[in-house]
């Protein structure tokens, strides 16, 4: 075990806002459209893959906190999908 840290590691305040430095002054269009250039490659991945429906079919269920805030919210706007 480690009695102390290496000199270079840093706190994740630290870290998180070296990795986005170079991302801080883009504006919003710059990001989008290296957002969009993100999603051509990774749509460019899953076709060569040959598993592209495969890829495009996987889901992650949504968390119960989630599924709680939007029974809440479609309540609140009165679309309460239980026809109560």
């Amino acid at each position: 075990m480690l009695r102390k840290l290496p000199g270079w590691v840093i706190d994740d305040v630290a870290s998180v806002r070296q990795e986005v430095a170079e991302w801080r002054n883009t504006t919003a269009a710059e990001r989008w459209r290296l957002a969009k250039a993100c999603g051509r490659d990774a749509m460019w991945a899953a076709r060569i893959s040959g598993m592209r429906e495969r890829i495009l079919a996987q889901t992650d269920p949504l968390p119960e906190s989630t599924l709680a805030a939007l029974a809440r919210l479609r309540r609140e706007a009165g679309w309460d999908c239980d026809g109560d």
